[in-house]
């Protein structure tokens, strides 16, 4: 086996380890806060703070990881995870929950030179596919995760789900120091300023991106962050918490491997982000009238499958058009305003809870989704030359 398909399996590993690190404990940041007596504003925040230090960090974390080594960025993300959940669990107070998010943030900014080494393994022409791939490892860390802290937490409590993040996180950083990286890959002229402004002017990138920041405004505003607060007010247990979330990956999971097998090929990515923010639309619109605890898992598999059908797709399409010397910068690019958009997103849906409802909420979330479907046919341009190039 040569050492960039070795390197491959390794970084698939710690993709999985990373995330799970990153979501292990998200079940119950906003039941804890509610536990705590904090308003639904502050939950808001807490959960906008993962967004904001993306927001900031991945534009310069994109350029610098062109010319340095992303294997440091790797184990760095993999560090910052772990400490983001220690921090919660000694302090444990809604102070550290906020800090632990914003440096839960921080580790996430490495995700662009995790996305571009690994499609470095992978000829040009399978961008999307090998995206798509490495989004599957992140969909089964995740899963995981929820798996795993659902089993713990149901005997030992919600703390347990902290720890077991921060252990896993550590775990991920020692595993990425065998990460194989090419040497000469580094070798690049630093982008100038003007170079930097054309790659974020392409058009296919900026309309991916402005897409993009929807799809996590909705996320993070719905089933990452508030269906948890409208689970536990319809009875669930904390591992009830959990387990919704990992209805939530399973049809993403499937749904990844099948679109770089075989979707893909056959059906354009317009149409499938179409249909996921259609998907979004009635989970946001439904979700609000779920009573029960069955009824709920059913929509988070709902949910599943729009979160892959657009940011999955938009994730790959994104760099279509940028040389591959310049895609780490766009990939920073991308996830850098995306992350606007996971800011935002659950900071709404804190004040529309405060101000009207939960509920209220939701209808605003289902008619930002449905506007995005509408949007998805006017600005995405279909290549015919798409489908052979997502050819195994």
């Amino acid at each position: 086996m040569d050492k960039a398909r070795f390197s491959a399996g390794i970084l698939f590993v710690v993709t999985m380890l990373f995330w799970f690190s990153q979501y292990a404990y998200t079940s119950y940041v906003n039941p804890e806060l509610e536990r705590m007596g904090v308003a639904a504003s502050f939950m808001g925040f807490v959960s906008g703070a993962y967004g904001f230090t993306q927001l900031v960090l991945r534009i310069p974390v994109g350029i610098t990881a062109d010319k340095w080594q992303k294997k440091f960025f790797i184990c760095a993300g993999c560090l910052c995870a772990g400490l983001a959940s220690l921090c919660m669990l000694v302090f444990y107070n809604p102070a550290a929950f906020l800090a632990g998010r914003a440096l839960g943030g921080v580790a996430a900014s490495a995700w662009v030179p995790y996305t571009v080494l690994y499609s470095s393994y992978f000829k040009p022409e399978h961008a999307i596919k090998s995206i798509t791939m490495l989004n599957a490892a992140n969909q089964i860390g995740r899963m995981l995760s929820f798996l795993m802290a659902g089993i713990f937490v149901a005997h030992f409590g919600p703390k347990f789900a902290f720890l077991l993040s921060a252990i896993v996180g550590f775990l991920g950083f020692g595993l990425g120091l065998f990460v194989y990286e090419d040497k000469s890959a580094r070798k690049r002229t630093p982008l100038s300023f003007r170079q930097l402004i054309a790659v974020a002017g392409d058009r296919n990138l900026l309309v991916t991106t402005i897409l993009a920041v929807f799809v996590q405004i909705i996320a993070f505003a719905t089933y990452f962050s508030f269906t948890a607060n409208h689970a536990y007010s319809i009875g669930a247990t904390p591992a009830q918490l959990s387990y919704m979330n990992v209805v939530l990956f399973i049809p993403s999971i499937i749904l990844s491997f099948l679109l770089s097998k075989y979707i893909l090929h056959r059906i354009p990515p317009g149409r499938l982000i179409f249909i996921g923010f259609a998907l979004a639309a009635f989970y946001c619109g439904v979700l609000p009238f779920v009573s029960t605890i069955p009824a709920l898992y059913a929509m988070q598999a709902v949910a599943g499958g729009a979160n892959t059908l657009t940011l999955s797709i938009l994730m790959g399409l994104c760099v279509r058009d940028i040389p591959p010397e310049n895609r780490g910068a766009a990939m920073g690019f991308f996830q850098a305003i995306y992350g606007f958009g996971m800011t935002i997103g659950p900071i709404i849906m804190g004040f529309m809870t405060d101000l009207h409802s939960l509920r209220a909420g939701f209808f605003f979330m289902a008619a930002v989704a449905f506007s995005s479907a509408i949007a998805t046919i006017i600005l995405i341009r279909e290549k015919k030359e798409e489908d052979d190039s997502l050819a195994p």
